[in-house]
């Protein structure tokens, strides 16, 4: 899964209040933009709350960009993301902090919630709403996000080695950082190993064409 958001970015989402509030046609109810704003205020970095106007605007230029396709890239991507997160707050060896924790569960209730700006089912935007939410956490997120991923990565390689599948052995954050480690300095060796000669003092000089 890719973690880098920079790669599939949203469409910009104006923080002010304009004249467009309809999104994907569907006209917002007070109930959801209530609940929108009020998880939004929860995680954005420096309270610019986006508006309903501007995610009205990023759906119809994402409507614009994928019409005929079945959601635009973008809010699959982060839909994944999401899916990711949920994953590693109940990873039991992972040891989340509870701020962290709560961020996931905001993001993750409102998800599941029925009262959105963007319900899931809507064509290519479907979901929009949710995955301007988690770009506004995501600054806080990403780095436990993308730590999580590789610790799956080397769970799943050690099962392998071990003949198990991964969860049927102890394998935590501490086991992670051990393997990283265990990896990085094998890179490093292969690195030196292939930089080095194996007869030295000797050049390419000795390997003429005549």
């Amino acid at each position: 899964m890719n973690a880098i958001l920079d790669n599939l970015p949203l469409p910009t989402v104006r923080p002010q209040y304009a004249r467009r509030h309809r999104i994907a046609g569907l006209e917002p109810k007070a109930r959801g933009v209530e609940r929108f704003h009020s998880v939004a205020r929860s995680l954005a970095a420096h309270g610019n709350v986006p508006s309903v106007d501007g995610i009205a605007s990023a759906a119809r230029s994402l409507a614009q960009a994928y019409a005929g396709h079945p959601w635009a890239p973008c809010i699959h991507q982060r839909r994944r993301c999401l899916q990711a997160l949920r994953m590693l707050a109940r990873e039991p060896g992972w040891r989340l902090d509870p701020d962290q924790l709560e961020r996931i569960a905001l993001l993750a209730d409102y998800a599941r919630g029925g009262d959105r700006l963007v319900p899931d089912n809507v064509p290519v935007v479907g979901g929009l709403d949710t995955a301007v939410l988690l770009d506004l956490a995501w600054p806080a997120l990403a780095a436990d996000a993308e730590a999580y991923l590789d610790f799956r990565r080397l769970r799943a390689e050690e099962a392998i080695l071990r003949g198990e599948r991964p969860g049927r052995f102890s394998f935590g954050r501490d086991e992670w950082l051990e393997a990283r480690r265990a990896e990085i300095a094998l890179r490093a060796h292969v690195a030196m190993r292939g930089a080095a000669s194996y007869v030295p003092g000797v050049g390419a000089s000795m390997f003429r064409v005549h």
